[in-house]
């Protein structure tokens, strides 16, 4: 059945669909005579077609979305990402080495409830990417993932096994017992997709608080991992040439720091990944630590950071201190000094932008 006119002055193509005039005529110069053919277009397709602008695709995507009906599949489209939901021209197949809770929890959180693209039938021995921990049961897992999500993703195992680094490494220094601070872990890293928090995930805290002997709170830290040392004679290799840290991380501690009314110590974590063939295992070698007024005097400038568009603040590497400096600073009085500091000036500055919002 070809294009023609019904009684209420719209076009019908197939008597299925009623659509503007101008719409219906567009296709019928264009040699679409049938809601068959129609379908048999992808998007790009059609707004490929002589004469269908725009304009005119767009309202035509309107109709068919009435009619619940839905143009094809491009072959040769941009894939979705799992995690943002949206076509990007960079989205491939990303693979991990996966536990099966880990895998369910990549699917219900970070992905909304999809499942892989493709499981591996074949039982792995190695550590998991997620979690970190050793397993004989992995399986390879592939999602379509742009490389913003890609790498957040893989960054969220690393920062797993930071976390776990901190608490290890708190308990085998014996900062407790030297401080008499318990240090709990306040806000672990967590799966979910790119963009949707929550109202309670909005509310910035620390990565660790620090609690005294009467179980108040006094402190924070705010943990950031990488591969590089913070210094040289701590961790392994060269140490880092800049720190680099997003401006809305720095906009976090001084909300947490406005909040709370307690200092928060900014820690760097040397995360190594090892390979477990075919497998990786992240690897802790070295923790340093700086506190707020140090960042203020050793920082540098805001850029944007490299292949994406948020500002980052960096910062000389020389203001962190080593680990095993952090219970001297406690029994000498250092909480106690940056905690009287802040009642009486407030909190320092953490990074400077130009005169209209620009990077500095």
């Amino acid at each position: 059945m070809t294009l023609g006119d019904t009684p209420d002055g719209l076009f019908a193509l197939d008597l299925d669909i009623s659509m503007p005039p101008r719409v219906a005529a567009a296709l019928r110069r264009a040699g679409i005579t049938s809601t068959a053919g129609l379908l048999r277009l992808s998007e790009r397709e059609l707004r490929a077609l002589r004469g269908v602008g725009g304009k005119t695709a767009t309202q035509l995507m309107a109709v068919l979305d009435g009619a619940g009906m839905r143009l094809a599949p491009d072959a040769w489209g941009a894939y979705t990402c799992a995690r943002d939901s949206k076509p990007a021209s960079d989205a491939g197949l990303a693979g991990f080495f996966l536990c099966d809770t880990c895998r369910n929890e990549y699917s219900v959180r970070a992905f909304g409830g999809k499942d892989p693209e493709w499981v591996s039938r074949e039982d792995i021995e190695g550590n998991c990417g997620h979690c970190n921990e050793s397993y004989r049961d992995l399986r390879l897992t592939q999602w379509f993932l742009c490389g913003v999500c890609e790498r957040v993703l893989r960054s969220i195992g690393r920062g797993l096994a930071s976390a776990k680094y901190v608490l290890e490494t708190w308990k085998a220094e014996n900062i407790e017992e030297q401080t008499g601070l318990r240090l709990r872990e306040t806000d672990p890293p967590q799966l979910r997709p790119r963009g949707r928090r929550t109202d309670l995930d909005r509310v910035s805290n620390p990565d660790f608080t620090l609690y005294d002997q009467n179980d108040v709170p006094v402190a924070g830290f705010e943990l950031k991992s990488g591969k590089k040392a913070a210094a040289r004679g701590d961790g392994v290799g060269d140490p880092m040439s800049r720190f680099q840290l997003d401006t809305t991380d720095c906009d976090d501690i001084l909300t947490v720091v406005d909040r709370e009314s307690f200092p928060i110590y900014l820690v760097h974590a040397q995360i190594i990944g090892r390979a477990n063939p075919p497998t990786e295992i992240y690897r802790g070698v070295g923790l340093w630590w700086a506190d707020l007024w140090s960042m203020e005097d050793k920082f540098l400038s805001v850029d944007v950071r490299p292949r994406e568009t948020r500002n980052a603040a960096y910062y000389k590497p020389t203001m962190f201190r080593p680990i095993r400096e952090f219970s001297p600073f406690v029994q000498e009085g250092g909480i106690a000094a940056n905690q009287a500091k802040l009642e009486q000036y407030g909190p320092p500055s953490l990074y400077t932008l130009k005169e209209g919002g620009h990077p500095a």
